[in-house]
């Protein structure tokens, strides 16, 4: 493993090679509003093989953090390798599951602008989960598809929650026990729950404080008559945080999933302080 900086200020993670590369392997770009990730999956092995992270000024207004996007897309040369497959991975909290029944493919900005405000302006996308017998469907910002359809063309855009719902239903899949699973990003957590394997629930919430977290995983467990409050979790949390504090105040379990439960998508990618969890063969060597 070797880790380094560059004028970016970037951290990385892995011994990447152009040439060690094969068009075999896949890409993935997280965009959140506070860092810019990439990692380099070799889809044979289901392994993260590198990762690449750089943290982006919040105070930057949008012509600023494009022009930092569009830098970091040409200084990082690799991200222009010919991969199998590139994908970009919006992480907004404006996404939602509409059931196949009544799902409308021109319906979709009434499905998000009735969940969310209309606080920017974006396009609006689909993307069909037929194990779970629902559309995730989402919103991102337009000035970040444009720039990524100009910088990155043939990538595909997709939603980070995708991963997420479709990793927790392989492992309710796999076992006769219900699942309640809270991933934590730096804004807002999101629930999901499956029984059997069956999708039963899906909600994000923001909240203010740590004690709202333990507030809405509560109701949602009382909302669905769920009288074992155990709970795995993952994402932007530590031992020492206020919100795990809470939770452990009012659940009886709390189980912390391994990083690669997620695998292939690297949890790390959208948490570059879980990079010294990496030093792992399990998920990246």
């Amino acid at each position: 493993m070797e880790t380094g900086k560059s004028k970016f200020d970037i951290t990385c993670v892995g011994q990447i090679k152009k040439e060690e590369l094969r068009t075999a392997d896949k890409l993935l770009i997280e965009s959140d509003l506070n860092i810019i990730s990439y990692a380099i999956i070799d889809k044979k092995a289901k392994q993260c093989v590198g990762l690449c992270s750089a943290p982006i000024n919040t105070s930057l207004g949008r012509m600023e953090r494009r022009k930092f996007y569009e830098e970091f897309l040409v200084e990082n040369q690799l991200i222009n390798f010919p991969f199998s497959s590139r994908q970009i991975l919006i992480s907004t909290r404006e996404c939602v599951f509409i059931p196949e029944e009544i799902y409308n493919e021109d319906e979709l900005e009434l499905y998000i602008d009735a969940s969310f405000e209309s606080n920017f302006s974006g396009k609006y996308f689909s993307m069909k989960m037929p194990e779970l017998k629902n559309h995730l469907v989402f919103k991102a910002p337009e000035w970040l598809v444009n720039l990524y359809n100009d910088k990155l063309s043939g990538a595909s855009i997709v939603h980070s929650t995708y991963y997420l719902v479709e990793s927790i239903f392989r492992m309710s899949s796999q076992t006769n026990e219900l699942i309640v699973h809270a991933h934590f990003k730096r804004t807002f957590f999101e629930l999901v729950i499956f029984d059997k394997g069956i999708f039963q629930f899906y909600n994000s919430f923001s909240y203010q404080t740590s004690e709202d977290i333990a507030y809405f995983i509560m109701y949602a467990l009382k909302q669905w008559g769920i009288e074992n409050n155990k709970i795995s979790i993952s994402g932007h949390l530590d031992s020492k945080s206020d919100e795990l504090y809470w939770l452990k105040k009012y659940l009886t379990e709390i189980v912390e999933l391994p990083n690669d439960a997620f695998s292939p998508y690297p949890a790390a990618l959208e948490n570059p302080s879980s990079f010294i969890n990496l030093l792992n063969p399990a998920l990246c060597e």
